[in-house]
């Protein structure tokens, strides 16, 4: 062995050693707790590594790919998540993430090459010696059909190198995790498995992250795009026991509308012999071939409204008190619906009447007249029908619903029943352009997802993307305040954020709505009442939404 290959271990021993005020505790002598890198958790004995390379200055230790719950395959297949029922004497090597639940696409993405139906796994990223610290655990995106906890650029190893314990986990989708059968409703059982797995995850966390240097009074949930909506359901779900002290919404949606009950369902079991009993047949099949058969059919799964776990109308259970009362930090892109119409064809006709009434706006009672008066094409702000056609989907899907939000949170509410105190809200718009982070480059301006790597301080995954150009020094700054913001918020949500800019959000001071992704230092001033003006329309028809769908498929047939 050479020189250098014996000294690397006894310098790497000094620098821990020297490191005995980490993680904030003071005098205590990391080197024990680093050399064990097994934990007891109600899954079972788990060991996990260590990792001084990522960052350098704090050794982080991992738990990758852990069980959270039994494999959901089989006769679990549609059931509530079913606890691990750990094997004597084994320890499971949490050295690499799971693998991603089947999806419900042909391409989900990141971190989908291996895909299970023994997907039902958290990870766990914590600075070496931690102990008591606060803890965030993240819900992914893609469109409740596809996704998983392993793509590289929600990895949070910058955010627990600030000095809290990360958490990340997968959750059934599509078919596997919102079935929409008969025969649960008949049974009076939910329909929204994924959000039972949500739950599932955050109490196995809040039972076992003291094991990992967590305090399982500190817990924040969160996530982005529909991991944003989750947190919001399960917010209403758990309101009673939520487990959790604070939450983060980054781009929420509204609902989804529905496929009527057991339509999509049916297009798969009359595939494969299974006319009645749909589930204890399906459940006989191998999940590989259903995943098969749902590309071929095209058939859809989202969330159910079934009152028992997901309501309809969020802004009436925030007013009679049916969500958890905890501070939430919640915001929108300010181009949101650039990427979701890039595919639409109707976005691309001389006027905006096509878009209107298509499925992809998917609100069925908008008037073609207000919209046309509201989203004027052409006109400076919206010069095509692509570009009005983008603002209505971000308005009607999340700048309203994260503004009606943050409002009735922020302000406190009253019911006949309930009366709803006023809980701590700071709200933000991502305003960061630059043509680096996609293919399609500035003319998608800051589109929904664009914030993912600057909030996980995965800068450094830009570069592998098309069109391969890495962060400039202005972007490695920007992460840099937005990993502050975030962790600062995790570590003390009643305080906030703590950047300079960025003040608890107001509903009658309209400089509350914090700009983020133009300045290295700070948020800027936005004003919410501008911002927001549309939102009296739309909140004329979001207490209608989600519709189901009619037979025929199409709203306007």
């Amino acid at each position: 062995m050479s020189c250098k290959g014996l000294l690397l271990p006894f310098l790497f021993l000094g620098l821990l050693l020297g490191l005995s005020t980490a993680a904030g505790l003071p005098g205590t002598p990391l080197l024990p707790n680093v050399l064990n890198l097994k934990r007891r958790t109600t899954s079972g004995v788990v060991e996990g590594f260590l990792d001084f390379e990522t960052t350098p200055d704090t050794p982080l230790l991992k738990w990758l790919g852990v069980r959270f719950a039994q494999d959901t395959s089989g006769t679990n297949r549609w059931l509530p998540p079913q606890p691990v029922v750990p094997e004597l004497g084994a320890v499971f090597n949490a050295s690499e993430y799971g693998p991603a639940c089947l999806q419900g696409r042909a391409d989900g993405g990141n971190g989908t090459a291996i895909q299970s139906e023994d997907c039902l796994r958290i990870n766990v990223i914590a600075p070496a010696g931690a102990r008591n610290l606060p803890v965030y655990i993240y819900a992914h995106g893609g469109g409740f059909d596809s996704g998983a906890s392993s793509d590289p650029k929600i990895d949070g190893t910058y955010l627990a190198a600030r000095g809290i314990v990360f958490a990340s986990f997968n959750y059934r989708l599509s078919l596997w995790g919102f079935p929409h059968s008969s025969e649960l409703s008949k049974a009076g059982e939910t329909q929204n498995l994924g959000l039972l797995d949500t739950r599932a995850a955050v109490e196995w966390l809040y039972a076992n992250v003291k094991q990992f240097g967590g305090d399982p009074r500190k817990i924040t949930l969160g996530g982005e795009s529909v991991g944003a909506g989750m947190t919001n359901f399960y917010m209403s779900a758990y309101h009673r026991d939520p487990l959790i002290r604070a939450a983060i919404m980054q781009s929420g949606d509204v609902a989804q509308p529905m496929w009527p009950i057991d339509s999509q369902l049916t297009l798969l079991s009359s595939k494969l012999g299974c006319p009645t009993s749909q589930l204890d047949c399906l459940r006989k099949q191998d999940g590989q071939e259903l995943r098969k058969v749902l590309l071929e059919t095209g058939a859809q799964f989202q969330p159910v409204t079934d009152n028992i776990t997901i309501w309809k109308d969020y802004v009436q259970q925030t007013k009679a008190g049916r969500t958890a009362q905890i501070p939430l930090l919640i915001g929108t892109n300010k181009d949101e619906g650039t990427l979701i119409v890039e595919g639409e064809p109707t976005a691309y006709r001389p006027t905006i009447s096509a878009y209107i009434t298509s499925n992809h706006l998917n609100f069925p009672l908008s008037s073609l007249s207000s919209l046309a008066s509201l989203y004027p094409v052409p006109s400076v702000t919206y010069p095509t029908a692509y570009n009005a056609s983008a603002a209505i989907w971000r308005d009607a899907h999340m700048l309203c619903h994260a503004s009606n939000l943050a409002t009735l949170r922020s302000s406190g509410s009253q019911s006949s029943k309930n009366v709803t105190g006023a809980t701590p809200v700071w709200r933000y718009r991502w305003d960061h352009v630059a043509p680096n982070l996609n293919s399609r480059g500035e003319r998608i301006g800051a589109f929904h997802g664009s914030d993912i790597r600057f909030v996980m301080g995965q800068w450094r995954t830009i570069v592998l993307s098309p069109p391969f150009i890495g962060a400039t020094p202005e972007q490695t700054q920007i992460s840099d305040l937005m990993v502050t913001a975030w962790t600062n918020f995790v570590k003390d949500p009643r305080r906030g954020p703590r950047i300079p800019g960025w003040e608890k959000y107001d509903s009658s001071k309209p400089s509350t709505l914090a700009i983020l992704g133009t300045s290295t230092t700070r948020a800027l001033p936005g004003n919410h009442t501008e911002v927001d003006a549309v939102c009296e329309y739309w909140n004329t028809l979001l207490s209608t939404f989600p519709a189901v769908f009619p037979a025929c498929g199409n709203w306007t047939c």
